[in-house]
């Protein structure tokens, strides 16, 4: 009923903002499509107007363009687009009617891009305007464009940036950049920090930006004064989508399934009358007569059972077959062209999707120390997993901008988007700690991320002849993430080698509910100066900005247990063994039988703050055929945890401390022109990398899939880090591109995950090692395939070789074995080719992916002398290929049609650990255990969209 009733508003909502206007007598219309004369591919966004009025617009991404309500009579289309020479048109317009469709050749105007003094808003949603953008970049850099996106079935942010050479993707949603993990990694969203909504490290969720609101996303792989020096592998700048070339209304609707999940049954804890909005509000969150902490002991039995009762008591499984996926987006594009001569743009963008998720059979273990005299593994936990999901994602965009004139830019613009998931998952094995037992599990997990995102900038000319600008940024972010009421449910019994489980007798071993929230606030503002200065000779140009950020956070999670020591013997033996739904009855729960308590350590809570400023000074000198940038940023960043380290309920005992660092960081990147289509670039600069509100706090959490708690590190240093590149890039035609380069970066004191046993389970927290090195070397292509007669194909390819080495510390009595860098692959291999006939409204792409085997999960060392024999090993994700298929068809100028097949191959994602020991003659063995197995399935989609 629901959904009925949002698909009615929706088609409302389109028919409500798309007008149709008839034309006036007095006026006819103009159509047509513009090419590269040499190269016949369709020019994007070339300005085409009817001379001497503020008759205008854009071109398509065909290339193709309509003017309407043109004055009758003869009349001049002027066609402009950077580096073309502009073309100048007569035509005759008649009263009612449509022109001669016009087909405009552009020619290139023969001036290096590099010459030219850039005094209009660059587009950078186009292939060839972003390759264009990249060359005329200091840095070495990286990108996609929206261009490139929609020749793929990548639904969000984590598929598209994995296609960018060095880029891969870990857990679906964080980013790999040249082999570094996450924290190394850097995201602004239009010009601000991207929200994040992790509770146990600061990354941004990649999965929590749909594909469609991307217009670009650019990796600089290089420090620059300009840009904060937090990062280490990549500072990623997406830029959502803001001018449109022209008026529209577009809707998209995809379905789909994949093999694993909508032809088996789901299994899922009911959910609320608001999960298919990606949020509840009413079933799974305390209820509001929870007092803050509950303290059983002595209270009123009445009150003790009237709060036992409180919490959601819907502990039922229900099995169905999911229905396909389901996507629905809307977007609104247009465009207003005032009287002064300001033009107006505004992009609204409307995104829902619900689908479903079904992995079976997943291996999942965990190993102690290989047993080098009976050579097998030692299983400390040996399950089978069953994982069922249910994802619904909200978005949506509104953006502005106003170009008031040539010299003067505003931009207002607004993202949000939700994510709910309802997922259960079932386990059952063995695990043998100090003996063996049989066990089976259930975690009904619910969790909701919103992140918000809004930002207002400005960019400014300061003189008639565009020498000098100034750019402005005031933003606000804020995320917040809950998991109402995640329930764990475990059973077990003892059991000998070799016995029957199906005869065990499964009794309970504890119940447990969770409950946690964490909301972020950040405040940010940056100015920017550019100017040109003459110094003999030489037309410098020079820059400086300041910039702050001021963000807050606040982690409060709680714990119940049920107790059941007020049970006879008797009823003990019956209810242990009764299902769990029967054990949360309210014929069980009640002040003398059973009932919950509250285990909530309140060191596990913070609240921090963390203050950010930085100003930076750099000049840029062309000299001859050399380009240098250089300068210098100067950072302040205090960090401030506060907790309350009292272990009391009565008690309070705050205390905060503080995390100070005072840096400045030169760096320099220089370019060496050859002619317009070669070029060397030679880069050095120092970054760093912060301990994380999480990474600092003692708080623990209990990691469901890892069965181990996580925890942080108090006294974690901030790491420095020097980083060089060199890269040749070759440019042969417009839009084409050929690079290869080799990088080395010097980490010390690298912040790293490990894990300390604490007797029977594992806890996973950060340390700092002595210090890291990473060489690897990157290659990219993307070039048109005409060369060797294969029309209307292209090729992109990309990829990337490194190798890093962890050193720690030696003092301590314990030696950690030297290592690669945790996320880290030796090798990342990306390729698509790509057909698109503009003639037959035909395009197509096949893209592969390959990652070398990378650590996912630290080891642990326990030798005193390097005896490799006594260690746990590190956990590799192993290699495996990827292969995406998609073919989309026009059918005249309002539908097209696509569809695709995601992971063709469906290879097993398996994850292992390779253990050695020295035998009986000496010599070194190595084996290998799997930790982690399971298959993915194919996901097959197909897809409709109106435009208007």
């Amino acid at each position: 009923m629901c959904k009925n009733r949002l698909l009615t508003i929706v088609l409302g909502f389109i028919f409500a903002i798309q007008v149709f206007g008839g034309y006036a007598a007095t006026t006819g219309s103009i159509v047509g499509n513009v090419k590269d004369k040499k190269s016949g591919e369709a020019i994007i966004g070339a300005t085409i107007q009817v001379e001497n009025t503020s008759i205008a617009t854009a071109t398509d991404i065909d290339g193709h363009f309509e003017l309407t309500h043109v004055p009758t009579g003869k009349q001049t289309i002027v066609c402009r687009y950077l580096s073309y020479k502009t073309d100048r048109i007569p035509v005759e317009v008649t009263a009612g009617q449509s022109a001669a469709p016009l087909d405009i050749e552009m020619e290139e105007d023969g001036v290096a891009l590099q010459e030219v003094v850039v005094s209009t808003y660059r587009r950078n949603d186009t292939e060839t305007s972003l390759i264009e953008g990249m060359k005329a970049q200091v840095q070495v850099a990286s990108g996609i464009s929206s261009q490139q996106i929609a020749k793929t079935l990548d639904r969000d942010a984590s598929e598209v940036v994995k296609r960018v050479p060095g880029i891969s993707i870990l857990d679906d949603r964080f980013v790999v950049v040249r082999g570094l993990a996450q924290r190394y990694n850097n995201v602004w969203i239009n010009g601000n920090t991207a929200p994040s909504l992790e509770s146990d490290s600061r990354v941004f969720s990649f999965d929590m930006l749909p594909s469609s609101q991307i217009e670009s996303m650019i990796i600089y792989k290089s420090p620059a004064p300009e840009i904060p020096a937090d990062f280490a592998g990549g500072f990623i700048r997406i830029a959502t989508k803001s001018l449109p070339l022209r008026n529209s209304v577009q809707v998209n609707y995809t379905s789909g399934f994949n093999t694993n999940t909508q032809f088996t049954n789901t299994r899922l804890n009911p959910g609320s009358s608001t999960d298919w909005l990606g949020f509840d509000l009413s079933k799974r969150p305390l209820s509001g007569s929870i007092p803050s902490h509950l303290d059983m002991a002595g209270s009123d039995p009445s009150e003790v059972t009237r709060l036992t009762r409180a919490f959601n008591s819907d502990w039922r499984v229900k099995s169905f077959i999911p229905t396909p996926d389901q996507r629905l987006s809307l977007t609104v594009n247009r465009r207003f062209d005032t009287e002064g001569g300001t033009e107006i743009g505004m992009t609204t963008f409307i995104n829902y999707s619900n689908t479903y998720k079904t992995i079976q059979d997943i291996q999942n273990s965990r190993f102690g120390v290989y047993s080098s005299e009976a050579d097998k593994p030692v299983y400390l936990d040996d399950y089978i997993d069953n994982q069922y999901s249910n994802d619904v994602r909200v978005g949506a965009m509104h953006n502005w901008s106003f170009i008031f004139n040539d010299r003067n830019k505003l931009e207002f613009r607004n993202l949000f988007n939700m994510l709910g998931k309802n997922r259960l998952t079932e386990r059952t094995g063995e695990r043998n700690i100090s003996s063996p037992f049989y066990r089976e599990e259930t975690e009904m997990l619910y969790q909701s991320r919103l992140t918000y995102l809004g930002q207002l900038a400005g960019s400014h000319f300061l003189d008639e002849h565009k020498v000098h600008s100034l750019s402005w940024n005031v933003g606000y972010s804020y995320a917040y993430k809950t998991e109402p009421d995640r329930r764990i449910v475990v059973n077990q019994a003892g059991m000998s080698e070799g016995a029957d489980v199906s005869q065990l007798k499964v009794g309970n071993e504890k119940i447990s509910r969770y409950f946690q929230s964490l909301s972020d606030h950040l405040f940010s503002g940056s100015v920017d100066y550019k100017g040109a200065v003459d110094l003999g000779s030489i037309r410098s140009t020079i820059k400086g900005g300041l910039m702050s950020e001021y963000r807050t956070r606040s982690y409060a999670p709680r714990e119940f247990v049920y107790r059941y020591d007020n049970l006879s013997v008797a009823e003990r033996q019956e209810y242990l063994y009764l299902p769990y739904e029967e054990m949360m009855s309210d014929a069980w729960l009640s002040a003398d039988k059973v009932y919950i308590d509250e285990i909530t350590q309140k060191t596990n809570a913070y609240d921090a703050t963390n203050l950010y400023g930085a100003g930076y000074g750099a000049i840029e000198l062309p000299v001859g055929r050399f380009n240098i940038y250089a300068g210098v940023r100067l950072e302040y960043n205090r960090l401030r945890l506060t907790r309350d380290k009292s272990m009391s309920v009565e008690q309070v005992l705050k205390t905060s401390r503080d995390y100070v660092d005072l840096d400045l960081l030169p760096s320099v990147n220089a370019t060496y022109n050859f002619n317009e289509k070669h070029l060397l670039r030679l880069a050095y600069g120092r970054s760093l990398n912060r301990a994380e509100f999480r990474e600092v706090s003692p708080a623990v959490y209990y990691d469901f899939d890892l069965f181990n708690e996580i925890g942080g590190n108090e006294d974690l240093k901030t790491c420095k880090i020097d980083n060089l590149d060199f890269r040749y890039e070759f440019y042969p035609e417009r839009g084409e591109l050929v690079s290869i380069g080799i990088f080395y970066k010097h980490f010390d004191n690298p912040i790293e995950w490990t894990f300390i046993d604490m007797g029977g389970t594992l806890r996973y927290n950060y340390e700092n090692a002595l210090s890291a090195q990473s060489l690897g070397a990157e290659v990219e292509i993307r070039k048109s395939l005409d060369f060797i007669g294969m029309r209307n194909f292209s090729l992109l390819f990309n990829a990337t070789l490194i190798k890093s080495n962890v050193r720690f510390d030696e003092s301590g009595i314990i030696k950690t074995e030297d290592r690669p860098m945790q996320g880290q692959s030796p090798y990342i291999i990306n390729a698509g080719l790509y057909y698109q006939n503009e003639k037959w409204g035909l395009m197509s792409s096949l893209l592969y992916n390959r990652l070398g085997k990378r650590i996912i999960g630290i080891g642990k060392s326990n030798s005193t002398n390097h005896d490799v024999s006594v260690n746990i090993p590190d956990t590799y994700e192993m290699p495996r290929n990827s292969l995406d298929f998609t073919i989309s068809k026009k059918l005249g100028k309002l539908i097209e049609l696509k569809a695709g097949v995601k992971d063709i191959l469906a290879e097993k994602i398996v994850y292992k650990q390779f253990p050695q020991f020295v035998d009986a003659a000496g010599q070194l063995q190595k084996r290998e255990q799997t930790t982690k197995a399971y298959q993915p399935g194919r996901s097959v989609s197909v897809g409709i969209t109106f435009s208007f």
